[in-house]
């Protein structure tokens, strides 16, 4: 879950709340099953504590009990959350078998490093 820990008197945080109701949005209809949240940091302060929000708005992606919460640092655009959500939550590698699929990668992407791994396909 993504939160957005903010008060609703912080002008950054007004500011902010359409760009992550876009960035709902656009997840939403991608079909991914990323949600995010957001929280009045001044009502649920014990939450705010648990999670160390000192200022606002404070958005941190958490991915379980067992794992601490990741601090988004990045921009403050829908696409800049959605980017970064998807770097943060995605696979760690994909595999290309063809030149247009390698084509392909490197125009969506900044940077692309190939690795290429000898495969026994007779196992």
């Amino acid at each position: 879950m993504f939160v957005d820990a903010d008060a609703p008197w912080c002008g950054h945080c007004k500011a902010l709340a359409p760009e992550y109701a876009k960035a709902a949005k656009l997840l939403k209809e991608e079909g991914s099953e990323i949600r995010l949240a957001k929280v009045d940091a001044t009502v649920e302060s014990e939450l705010a504590q648990k999670f160390s929000v000192s200022g606002y708005p404070t958005i941190k992606l958490i991915r379980g009990a067992d794992k601490d919460p990741i601090e988004f640092t990045a921009g403050r655009m829908a696409e800049d959350f959605v980017t970064w959500l998807k770097k943060k939550t995605g696979p760690p590698a994909e595999s290309v078998d063809s030149v247009e699929a390698a084509k392909a990668l490197t125009a969506n992407n900044e940077v692309v490093v190939f690795g290429f791994f000898k495969v026994d396909l007779l196992v």
